[in-house]
């Protein structure tokens, strides 16, 4: 894959950087150089005044050593004068510049590239740069009794264009978040390794740093003009031994407001030196890390409290993309109170405060999180903190059990409950509270509440749903649930009355499904959605009563990171003809997911106008669904993949042209049955060709044989000729094969559907078999499929409306019909030719387009 890079850079336009070449910058050297210039730019210093990697020194016999500087920004425009003359360039150069990609020889090119530039200047006023991935400095000299001094400082003394530099202690206001909290941190222990301290007390002392510099954020967020407590205490020329004491100070203020959040003691007292701090001032005292992006601190939080707590926080985090879709799709607004009942490492919460101080500097006081797990809530208000929550709303509670504390009482409830058939709760108090947590029966066709009868155990997923829906306010309180796709469609009568349940007790404003793994880096694989819920004022008292309304559906194909693995690697929009990675506008990659296309469609949709906390859009081109679609399927199937746009629009598509229902056209058989429905025993002395699902291609299929006391339980269809088998499971739906007239003793895995096409419908064998090598065929059994992991499942039942097209062309039926023949005589198969067909316009059907990735939903 191309490593190149596409940077729009203020002085040579968009250029794409490669690997490094000789005398030239490596590709993140050249970001960082652009970075820099664009800093430069928007001080007010001019693009034309800015010249590249020009030559600063030259040395030697006729000066072919040369000394250069990636940048320099000149006093006059660099076209009127002559750039091959170093010294004339010198006695125009107001800023030269050195760029590095890491920071792991930082003091090595201060020494001898920036500092020696600047010894080199013919302007005493001229001001020395250094940029790389962690630290951006400024050097400047001054004459004292004939004698040149080099200053060293932020960033932030770099003047605007015209005048000259200053320092000054930094205010709140001059502080700025940076991109990479663990380059930075990484910095810091690099210091302390070289003091000699070991691991584990670097990172204790990391903790009384983080905690100082959180604390004297927020000390003075609501003073911005005032200097701040850290400082770079060098460049201001306090003393190593003041500037400890100061910082001591400060960290026992700290400690003493943060203690009762924190897991551990800690020390008041810095352990290290006047010097050593000094140095590690110079690197945190610039930034702000309350306002840095909420996957910045993420990312530094998870490997800071894996090394530090040794806590594996995998298993607390939702990935940041989806919990703020969520929030964006939830919309807070100015003095709502959001919740979470089982908040983890409270990744929602982080999500609605981000959105929300912006307008509300307060609104954490209007955040709210519990947790039945200590770790879990220490996790959660730690990560509040570092993302600039000076207090905290977050508890540990058994939100189940006291579920009847907080009815009615939250503008927003959010959650991503624990989930699966294994995590039950089973206290008789706690099932009492819960509609669900009693039996249900169908009465009359109705399905009722028993309510004397106690379930002996319920999913903990789904009370969380019910108590997120009760505890919701009844004025239209909004609830977001991520669900795995089994509660909504799985067709058992536990199930069903959950989807019942919800949808009588409030209305489904939509939709959303993430691709299988969305979540493996937590440890889940499986499929899973998020539903979006209004909770109703007064609940429906039968299903019936469902009235009309719109309901947004969007499946979510791009995550941004790669979704199959546990490391969860980001994954960026490249070049669509070289795979060049391509930089935003705000110089950042651009992540590769579709979250902000879907938020457009749903803001865009017909349930923008139904659900008036739906930012609405004046398009009008987002999908949705009406509820009468849902309530018309007997288990009222709430799967987003039923109802996505791809799959609706294929069906209409192949209902408009001639076709046939599935349920129309072959017989379904039953496992272990004849063709009179007998059923049939192994014989085990006999020997049969077993066929494993592995096994089966595309019209085709191989065999192991073993005898009848060898095959695993699975073996349960007993194939005949003119027997058709595909795969009854979500990630194999292209797996098929016709059964010939060589057949003796098949037996075929109850992983497979069997059939038979219908007396009187034979010649539509060829249109079957042929569509079964397309995509429009595997869409609509993925569509169908009922589950939340790789095998879910297909059911007769709903394999009956899938659709047929006809293959009108004479001369395409007169080709398939030879693979047809083959097939019957077990030797042939048709895929590869059907593709080719399709590809040469020789069947008339429109097929989408094969899935991006195994993991796409449909």
């Amino acid at each position: 894959m191309s490593d190149k890079y596409v940077i729009t850079c203020p002085v040579r336009g968009q250029i794409k950087v490669g690997k490094k070449s000789k005398g030239k910058l490596s590709p993140n050297e050249e970001f960082y150089r652009v970075e820099a210039i664009k800093h430069l730019v928007s001080l007010g210093y001019s693009p034309k005044n800015i010249l590249l990697e020009p030559i600063v020194k030259k040395f030697g016999s006729s000066g072919r050593n040369s000394f250069r500087s990636d940048f320099a920004v000149l006093d006059v425009d660099t076209t009127k004068i002559d750039k091959s003359d170093p010294d004339l360039l010198l006695e125009h150069a107001l800023i030269l510049g050195e760029v590095k990609k890491d920071n792991s020889k930082s003091d090595y090119v201060k020494n001898t590239q920036v500092k020696p530039m600047l010894d080199f200047s013919s302007l005493e006023t001229c001001i020395g740069i250094y940029w790389d991935n962690v630290e951006q400095r400024v050097y400047w000299q001054k004459t004292d009794a004939g004698k040149r001094t080099t200053y060293e400082g932020a960033l932030q003394f770099l003047p605007h264009c015209g005048q000259n530099i200053t320092t000054k202690p930094f205010a709140y206001s001059d502080l700025a978040p940076v991109d990479s909290l663990i380059e930075m941190f990484d910095r810091v222990e690099d210091i302390l390794h070289q003091a000699s301290f070991d691991h584990s007390q670097r990172y204790e002392i990391i903790l009384q740093l983080i905690l100082a510099k959180i604390f004297d954020e927020h000390s003075f967020a609501g003073r911005q003009d005032k200097p701040v407590e850290v400082q770079d205490f060098s460049s201001l020329g306090v003393s190593a031994s003041t500037a400890l004491v100061k910082m001591n100070k400060l960290l026992s203020r700290s400690v003493t407001f943060y203690e009762k959040h924190l897991p551990n003691k800690v020390s008041k007292q810095f352990p290290i030196t006047g010097e050593v701090l000094v140095d590690i001032t110079k690197i945190i005292s610039p930034i702000l890390i309350t306002r840095s992006k909420r996957d910045v601190v993420q990312t530094f939080y998870m490997k800071f409290a894996k090394h530090l707590y040794k806590w594996d926080l995998a298993q607390y985090f939702t990935p940041t993309q989806i919990t703020d879709f969520i929030i964006d799709v939830l919309n807070p607004q100015f003095g709502e109170h959001v919740y979470d009942p089982a908040c983890g490492s409270a990744d929602f919460l982080v999500g609605a405060f981000h959105k929300l101080r912006q307008y509300n500097a307060g609104y954490a006081d209007c955040i709210w999180g519990s947790d039945n797990s200590s770790n879990a809530v220490q996790v959660a208000v730690l990560n509040m903190l570092l993302n600039g929550d000076g207090k905290t709303n977050i508890h540990k509670v058994d939100s189940l059990e006291t579920v009847n504390d907080r009815l009615d009482r939250y503008d927003i409830v959010v959650c991503n409950p624990p989930f699966g058939t294994k995590i039950v709760e089973k206290r008789k108090a706690i099932l009492r509270q819960f509609d669900l947590g009693h039996e249900w029966a169908l009465t009359d066709g109705i399905w009722k509440q028993k309510e004397d009868s106690l379930l002996e155990a319920q999913e903990t997923g789904l009370l969380f749903a019910e108590l997120c829906i009760k505890q919701a306010k009844k004025e239209k309180g909004r609830i977001a649930l991520i669900v795995p796709n089994g509660y909504l469609g799985n067709r058992s009568p536990k199930y069903r009355v959950f989807r019942e349940w919800i949808l009588r007790h409030s209305r489904i404003a939509g939709i959303v499904g993430f691709p299988r793994f969305t979540f493996k880096s937590s440890g889940a694989d499986v499929s899973a959605s998020v539903i979006f819920l209004e909770r109703r004022e007064k609940a429906l008292d039968v299903i019936d009563a469902l009235e009309s309304y719109p309901i947004f559906i969007q499946l979510i194909e791009n995550v941004g990171w790669e979704a199959g693995n546990k490391r969860a690697s980001v994954i960026y929009k490249r070049d669509e003809m070289d795979g060049s990675l391509i930089f935003g506008d705000d110089g950042e990659l651009i992540i590769d997911s579709d979250f902000s296309s879907s938020l457009e469609k749903i803001s865009s949709s017909l349930s923008s106008n139904e659900f008036e906390w739906i930012e609405p859009s004046t398009e009008t081109s987002g999908w949705s669904i009406d509820s009468s679609q849902v309530l018309s399927d007997v288990d009222l199937t709430l799967d987003p993949k039923r109802y996505c746009e791809k799959y609706t629009n294929l069906k209409d598509n192949y209902r408009a042209s001639e076709h046939i229902k599935l349920g129309d056209l072959v017989e379904f058989i039953s496992e272990r049955a004849d063709l009179e429905g007998n059923i049939l025993k192994l014989d085990v002395t006999e020997e049969y060709k077993y066929v494993e699902l592995q096994r089966i291609g595309q019209g085709d299929y191989d065999y192991e044989t073993m005898r009848g006391w060898q095959l695993p339980s699975r073996a349960k269809h007993f194939a005949v000729s003119g027997d058709i088998y595909f795969a009854s499971i979500w990630s194999s739906v292209d797996k098929w094969c016709y059964i010939g007239d060589e057949c003796e003793n098949v037996i075929v895995t109850n992983g497979c559907i069997r059939c038979r096409i219908k007396l009187g419908k034979e010649d539509w064998l060829v249109d079957l078999i042929s569509f079964m090598c397309t995509e429009g065929w595997t869409s609509q059994l993925r569509a169908l499929a009922r589950g939340s992991d790789g095998l879910a499942e297909i059911n007769t039942a709903d394999l009956k409306d899938v659709i047929i097209p006809r293959i009108t062309s004479d001369s395409a039926r007169k080709s398939i019909m030879g693979f047809e023949l083959g097939l019957k005589k077990g030797r042939t198969t048709l895929k590869n030719t059907i593709k080719d067909m399709i590809k040469n316009n020789e069947i008339d059907i429109n097929y989408p387009s094969k899935r991006g990735s195994h993991m796409y939903l449909v």
